[in-house]
């Protein structure tokens, strides 16, 4: 038989499950941790594909160019006055020419 107890409201309630027990708080927990380490690792498996997906779709643009300036270590080490596209980076750095004049004149220089 179940057990009639009356609740907040004054309405009786027939208690069921009196008898039974409950999950342990230990099984309790181990369950959450399972349950985050699999959301969580289903949440990073779709955000690296995602993210590999977007890689491969979009090329890398340098201020509107379709391809980015490289500088090697050969470029770093050379003075500027016989690297021309050194010289031109100095003078944009110190504020010699805007903006606009730098990428007009590496455009130039880049594609001859």
């Amino acid at each position: 038989m179940s057990k009639k107890t009356k609740n907040f409201f004054g309405l009786e309630n027939k208690r069921f499950l009196s008898n039974k027990r409950a999950l342990s708080p230990l099984v309790a927990t181990i369950l959450l941790v399972v349950f985050a380490l699999v959301i969580g690792t289903i949440t990073m498996n779709w955000g690296k594909s995602y993210v590999e997906k977007i890689k491969d779709e979009t090329k890398p643009t340098v201020a509107g160019f379709d391809s980015a300036v490289v500088i090697g270590v050969k470029d770093i080490n050379t003075p500027p006055e016989e690297a021309p596209l050194k010289k031109l980076q100095i003078q944009y750095i110190t504020g010699e020419i805007t903006k606009i004049e730098y990428l007009e004149k590496e455009k130039a220089l880049v594609n001859g």
